[in-house]
């Protein structure tokens, strides 16, 4: 049996091709391209409000969706593995008979929700990501070198 499990989720871009983001640390939601994401010149993201990186930026959203999709996964393998013991154990004296299948949770969708968010250029990098409105009007940091950026 293989003891790792794979599976991609893919998170939607909105209009523009910007993917949600949201840091881990502080909470603040923002949007970059994937290909700025992905850019070889691009070696961590900064959140553009707190200006700290972190391993990952996945939304609630995506973790919940990670989660269930394990979840379910999981249950349909003991559910296999339970019937080949009740199908090998079958006529034996110790039997026991599966008669429910494991419950199924939801796997909602991933929505681009967030639509609020605003275009903000950094000139440090050439690049440019959303970010809400209130945090346009203050300093930010720039998500692909941390520099803080006064926005004019």
């Amino acid at each position: 049996m293989n003891d790792q499990l794979s599976f991609q989720i893919e998170i939607p871009s909105d209009e523009d091709g910007y993917i949600l983001l949201q840091c881990p640390l502080c909470g603040e939601l923002f949007k970059l391209t994937v290909t700025d994401i992905e850019a070889e010149d691009v070696f961590e993201i900064w959140c553009p409000f707190c200006g700290l990186t972190s391993e990952n930026y996945l939304t609630d959203e995506v973790i919940e969706l990670a989660t269930r999709k394990s979840q379910n996964y999981v249950n349909e393998i003991i559910n296999h593995e339970l019937k080949k013991i009740e199908r090998k154990n079958s006529g034996s004296s110790i039997s026991f008979k599966i008669t429910s299948k494991p419950i199924r949770e939801f796997e909602l969708p991933l929505i681009p929700l967030i639509d609020s968010l605003v275009f903000i250029d950094f000139k440090c990098c050439d690049r440019t990501a959303k970010v809400s409105q209130a945090l346009k009007n203050t300093s930010v940091f720039c998500p692909f070198c941390g520099v803080s950026y006064d926005h004019e």
